[in-house]
């Protein structure tokens, strides 16, 4: 049986429909204003943490401990009682799998991890003072055939190909990767390579021993680099990028030990120069 609508029915209707949909759109533009729910959790800030090559094997517990004063400035600086949670990577690749789920708000990472972040919806808030630098270095009157490098994908190895494939005329030596600095370094001192990629310290570490030479230094680029996702306003990410800056010493003595690069304090730079790496991975292929 067919339902009949008389006509001031009929126009009630387009006129309460008329009037839910201007109290709509009117609500939209309002939506800016309201409080957004920024973080991944509302009760906790994420941080993941890649400590490079030469910390991947801490011990959890001397992870967290060390690490947590940072967390916890980071977090107490946006209030509200967020409560700091810690995620360590082991490697690159785990760092990496962890961008495609896109749920940590912070990273605190090495520059070649960084600028897989930077490409994934984070931006740098702050960096350590310290730029990295690294130097290929070759045993004395050899030919070099092979060059160990740190984990693929990582700051020693990116540079380093780059740097090789930059000096070397004629025929590229071979790369192996090792997992750590230490590998690398033991590769070099039971003549199993000629060269390798180092941070300075190790490097210079080996150049006085005196089997060693400089063959040549690894370009300078920002070093260690936190990342903000970008589900984050700028005003939180400012915040985060001054507690970073107003870090204690003693807190920052703690953060040096769960990674490999130097941390005397960090700098304010949003605007860090990731081209040299840019180039570096993509001329090594990855």
């Amino acid at each position: 049986m067919a339902v009949k609508f008389e006509p001031g029915i009929r126009l009630q209707t387009r006129i309460e429909t008329a009037m839910h949909r201007r109290q709509f759109l009117a609500g939209l533009t309002l939506l800016p204003a309201l409080p957004l729910m920024a973080y991944a959790d509302d009760t906790e800030l994420t941080i993941g943490i890649y400590p490079g090559t030469g910390k991947a094997d801490i011990f959890m517990d001397d992870f967290r401990a060390a690490a947590m004063p940072f967390a916890q400035a980071l977090a107490a600086s946006l209030g509200g009682g967020l409560d700091p949670k810690l995620t360590l990577f082991r490697t690159i690749k785990t760092t990496l799998k962890s961008l495609e789920k896109g749920r940590l708000d912070l990273y605190f990472v090495p520059p070649s991890v960084a600028v897989s972040v930077l490409d994934s919806g984070y931006s740098p808030v702050a960096r350590v003072k310290d730029q990295a630098t690294g130097i290929m270095i070759r045993r004395k009157g050899v030919q070099i055939e092979t060059v160990a490098m740190t984990e693929k994908e990582s700051w020693l190895d990116v540079m380093g190909r780059y740097t090789v494939k930059r000096n070397s005329a004629g025929t590229m030596p071979s790369i192996v990767n090792f997992k750590t600095q230490d590998a690398v370094t033991i590769a070099l001192e039971r003549n199993h390579v000629q060269a390798g990629s180092l941070r300075s310290k190790a490097a210079e570490a080996l150049l006085a021993k005196g089997e060693f030479e400089v063959w040549v230094p690894l370009p300078n680029t920002p070093d260690f680099t936190l990342m903000a996702s970008n589900r984050l306003t700028e005003i939180e990410q400012n915040k985060l990028g001054a507690a970073a800056v107003a870090l204690r010493p003693d807190a920052i003595l703690q953060l040096q030990k769960t990674i490999h690069s130097k941390v005397t304090g960090f700098v304010i730079d949003k605007e860090a120069d990731y081209k040299m790496i840019k180039t570096a991975i993509k001329e090594a292929g990855y």
